[in-house]
């Protein structure tokens, strides 16, 4: 799935948490290590969710609609004979 790291920076922006709270949160050594998941040069990985959706006072379910993008999938049906 594709993070929207806009909305995560604009969360957290929001909520008024600096980066290093963050980086705190989810057990990383520098603010900057925070700073560089929110512009998407390291990679947001799924055992930091909880810590974030804590920080945020959200949901789990709730913070992954405001995290990640859903692709829209086209279906075309063709209805094949099997012999």
């Amino acid at each position: 799935m594709d993070v929207n790291y806009g909305n995560l920076r604009q969360l957290r922006i929001d909520k008024r948490l600096h980066l290093h709270e963050m980086a705190t949160a989810l057990g990383l050594r520098t603010a900057g290590g925070y700073q560089r998941i929110e512009t998407g040069e390291n990679e947001l990985k799924v055992k930091h969710l909880p810590a974030i959706a804590e920080k945020f006072d959200m949901g789990i379910l709730d913070l992954t609609d405001q995290l990640f993008f859903r692709k829209k999938v086209e279906q075309n049906s063709t209805i094949k004979e099997v012999i």
